[in-house]
């Protein structure tokens, strides 16, 4: 199956390029808010979108899988999960979106254990293939 993605990404060579962007100790918001190098590209969102491209049988599994694990994934500090599905595909895309400071500290513990547990049951849905988890900003413009 084709792979469709609505997601642009670009290549960046770490998550240190989500750091936060030093305010000169002057306090402007409640917000933690980060920038892109110079790019002008800021956020104060990071979301984990993970998943891939199946079939109708799969998709019903990985939604049975997401039922499964919502509650998990919603307990999060500050999380907000979203399902994508492509109509034409079937790619089913799971985002956990968190503000920048609730991200951190689930950065730090390496996303664990709920993503690697998560991704590994989704790997062992038959019928799915391009299992990835990617590492986006989220903003709302």
């Amino acid at each position: 199956m084709k792979l469709i993605s609505l997601l642009a990404t670009a290549a960046i060579g770490s998550t240190q390029a989500f750091a936060p962007v030093s305010n000169n100790g002057k306090t402007v918001s409640t917000h933690l808010r980060a920038e892109i190098g110079d790019s002008g590209v800021a956020f104060e969102h990071v979301a984990r979108p993970s998943g891939g491209p199946g079939d109708s049988e799969s998709l019903k599994a990985c939604q049975s899988l997401l039922s499964e694990y919502l509650p998990k994934l919603k307990a999060l500090p500050g999380a907000q999960v979203t399902r994508q599905v492509c109509g034409g595909c079937l790619d089913f895309k799971v985002s956990i979106t968190q503000p920048l400071e609730e991200h951190g500290a689930w950065a730090e513990a390496n996303y664990d254990p709920i993503e690697s547990e998560f991704m590994e049951k989704l790997k062992g849905i038959e019928g799915t293939s391009l299992h990835e988890v990617q590492e986006i900003t989220f903003e709302t413009l």
